[in-house]
């Protein structure tokens, strides 16, 4: 009895839920096969997460074997778990609602033939977010079948395979790969813009129906990933910030956070979770360090194993996750105790050593052989010029007294370089791919490098770097963007969608250099409609540009900083109702 439990004991500190009684149902257990896409409901999508100090595992680990049941209700007791079975903000209250209104998203065969192979190829490559594609694909397999067979047509007949959370979080998640698939797709923009905004819409609407804020999945999980993802890729960067809040929370609910706590799960669905959670952590490092906001995610619960720190021959996916834990520590920096020209230096250290282990093609474009190849290796030396130039802004910053320290001299030439080398890489991806122009997190790497080469004293009327601005610029505002190959002449680039922000940067960007040299009407008209509404917020007018920026006081990271993030909303009307 003192064996069994110790035993039990151990498995709480844990975070593994106690086991049930030998005579529980199998529905209950969790098998080797737990994730598959049809499987019945089972007991440990109860489970919620908690700390080693709170009430529910103290409780829990205290009870006696005899009340295992109570230990299993101790949440629910103590309102610390959902209770709605089905999602409460919705009208579908029966399961018939609720069966018509999930064939009313699904998605069809002639769409999953369409987009699902430009998610394949295009997105996923350079964002991995599926943690298992090999199943993604058999569970996929499975539903063209079914479709093919008639189980998805009768909205009088509950097929009830297809009717479990599991299921339906399932067909949520291909949704949100349609609706990245159709961003990265060869249809004309506005209907592009349409098919990606319904695919989400659905999407959105699945996990509704599968009730993902109350009873997440790690299907559930990927699709919000995919979808706050292509948020950003449409140039709805806040609002995937928001929504990627919501997702580690859920994520953080189920117990992805840490290794500890996926303890009672199987193996395979270990491994799952532990890519799963280091994508989230790939989401967030990129956002914060666009936005220069705190992130939010921690990843010491999952700690690298030790080849990884050794491995000399990383693939892209690895070298980006390194890159991307190093993004999340630069941007918890507090500089206690050390200056920011020395914390600088040992990133730059840090940063090199994780390029210098990849693989041969990653290291050096002469290595590559394939197209694949070549458009990872661009990738990866834009996230890398990118993260370079936020770890040397201290010497980007003219008012900052570092830039006298005996080794600044070596920031300034790393920042330079970075800069230079992002809209290096951006000009020869963009020839190969349409996945710089469309990729929100290149875009704004590409157009803060050439503004801040634009305006800082280093750069600014350096031929090179004006060269790479003006090639930047025709990217965007070019007429080429407007034809297709066959000569066609298209009613929108691929420039259109970008966000406000992005449109300010291009207009002020376009404005340095006209002031500096010749005008070009036809670009200038291009530019003048893509930011008219854009062109109207603050700190977007060429007025006074140059004089500005001549005064010592302003730093080029500020004036990047006052173009890039001028607030969208008027909090001051927030004291008032209408």
């Amino acid at each position: 009895m003192i064996r069994r439990h110790t035993q039990r004991a151990d498995r709480l500190r844990a975070g593994i839920p106690p086991a049930r009684p030998a005579s529980a149902s199998p529905r209950a257990v969790v098998g080797v096969r737990a994730e598959s896409l049809l499987r019945p409901e089972d007991g440990s999508k109860n489970y919620v997460y908690s700390g080693d100090n709170s009430v529910v595992s103290i409780l829990r680990l205290r009870a006696s074997d005899a009340n295992d049941s109570l230990a299993r209700e101790v949440g629910s007791v103590l309102g610390l778990q959902n209770t709605f079975n089905s999602y409460p903000f919705m009208d579908s209250k029966t399961p018939r609602e609720r069966w018509k209104s999930l064939l009313s998203v699904l998605p069809q065969r002639a769409e999953i033939l369409k987009f699902f192979h430009y998610y394949q190829v295009t997105a996923y490559p350079f964002n991995p977010i599926l943690a298992d594609m090999d199943r993604f694909e058999s569970d996929l397999c499975t539903y063209l079948n079914a479709h093919a067979a008639g189980e998805l047509k009768t909205p009088d007949k509950i097929t009830e395979r297809w009717a479990t959370d599991k299921s339906i979080g399932h067909i949520g998640l291909l949704l949100a790969t349609l609706a990245a698939g159709a961003h990265y797709s060869d249809v004309e923009y506005p209907r592009r813009l349409e098919l990606t905004t319904d695919f989400a819409r659905r999407s959105f609407h699945a996990l509704r129906l599968c009730n993902f804020l109350f009873r997440p999945s790690l299907d559930i999980i990927q699709s919000l990933l995919i979808l706050g993802n292509t948020l950003q890729n449409m140039g709805q960067s806040d609002a995937a910030w928001a929504l990627l809040g919501t997702t580690v929370r859920l994520a953080q609910t189920m117990g992805l956070h840490t290794q500890r706590s996926m303890a009672h799960w199987p193996e395979n669905l270990q491994t799952k979770a532990r890519a799963l959670w280091s994508t989230i952590a790939w989401q967030d490092s990129l956002l914060c360090l666009c936005y220069d906001r705190p992130p939010i995610v921690t990843v010491s619960g999952w700690p690298l194993e030790k080849p990884i720190f050794e491995q000399q021959d990383l693939s892209y996916a690895n070298t980006m996750h390194l890159i991307c834990r190093l993004g999340l520590d630069i941007m918890r920096a507090e500089s206690v105790g050390i200056g920011e020209v020395e914390q600088a230096l040992d990133y730059l250290q840090r940063l090199d050593s994780i390029s210098q282990r990849g693989l041969l093609y990653l290291q050096s474009r002469a290595n590559c052989t394939t197209l694949q190849q070549n458009l990872e290796h661009l990738a990866l030396r834009m996230h890398n010029s990118f993260c370079v130039s936020v770890i040397c802004r201290p010497a980007m910053k003219q008012s900052s007294p570092q830039i006298l320290h005996p080794q600044g001299e070596i920031l300034r030439a790393r920042a330079k370089g970075g800069l230079i080398d992002a809209s290096k890489a951006f000009l020869d991806f963009q020839a190969l791919s349409v996945v710089p122009l469309r990729s929100w997190s290149m875009v704004h790497t590409v157009l803060s490098s050439t503004l801040l080469l634009c305006i800082w004293e280093e750069t600014r009327n350096d031929a090179e770097c004006r060269s790479l601005q003006q090639r930047v610029i025709d990217v965007f505002t070019s007429s080429d963007s407007k034809t297709s190959d066959d000569g066609t002449s298209l009613s929108d680039s691929d420039s259109q969608w970008l966000s406000a922000r992005h449109i300010r940067a291009l207009v002020t960007l376009r404005s340095a250099l006209d002031r500096e040299g010749e005008r070009r009407p036809v670009e200038n008209e291009n530019l003048a409609a893509m930011g008219a509404n854009a062109a109207s917020l603050p700190g977007t007018g060429p007025e006074g540009y140059l004089d500005m920026f001549n005064s010592v006081d302003i730093s080029p990271v500020s004036y990047l900083d006052s173009i890039m993030n001028v607030p969208l909303f008027d909090f001051s009307q927030e004291d008032g109702f209408l």
